[in-house]
């Protein structure tokens, strides 16, 4: 967002510098350097301040003239300075918009790295998941669908808890949630999910 917002500005202000070069041609000072303005500032000036030792219309027709000269000379300063100013404004937002495109990367991989710092990288986690799903079935990470179902079937059979009559009820909750977990290592591997709630079980 920052990296529109600078080049954003960095075209309207460029385009305001460019706007106010192409004006140059309309003023009559244009071509005259700073030093120069300030000379002929004072010369100007000093016709305004003429004694009265000249007739009252030439006099009156000089200071016209001058203050004329004075007025176009006053909006030539000040076209070079909203010139100048446009352009570092230019210079320095296109500088903001390439560093913060630089930016934006480095902090996106830092991102990156703190989540997977703190929650692990997602494919190991899920491959240590499937691993010790193999390990409670009885079967590698490889096995096929057939083979695993076939694990499971056994391992169901031996944690039945329809066949315990009389058990602890403890016991007979730790026996289903074995079942459970059996079934959830089971769709793991042979799905890459594991069963919602609530779903009917694998039999």
């Amino acid at each position: 967002m920052r990296r529109l917002v600078f080049a954003a500005l960095a075209v309207l202000t460029a385009g305001g510098a460019i706007y106010l070069r192409e004006k140059s041609s309309a003023s009559s000072f244009s071509s005259y350097s700073d030093a120069q303005l300030d000379t002929l500032e004072a010369n100007y000036r000093a016709v305004t301040r003429a004694p009265a030792g000249t007739s009252a219309t030439s006099r009156r027709d000089a200071a016209l003239d001058a203050e004329m000269s004075l007025e176009r000379l006053q909006t030539e300063r000040s076209r070079r300075i909203a010139l100048r100013s446009l352009a570092v404004v230019a210079l320095l937002s296109a500088a903001g918009a390439v560093l913060a495109g630089r930016g934006r990367p480095r902090r996106d991989r830092k991102e990156g790295s703190r989540l997977r710092e703190a929650t692990g990288d997602p494919a190991a986690l899920l491959e240590g998941e499937r691993n010790k799903a193999a390990r409670l079935l009885g079967v590698t990470p490889e096995a096929p669908p057939a083979v695993v179902d076939a694990a499971l079937a056994a391992q169901l059979a031996a944690h039945d808890v329809g066949r315990l009559d009389g058990i602890a009820p403890e016991v007979r909750r730790l026996l289903t949630d074995q079942r459970e977990s059996l079934q959830r290592a089971r769709d793991l591997l042979v799905r890459g999910t594991v069963r919602r709630a609530g779903a009917p079980p694998q039999q």
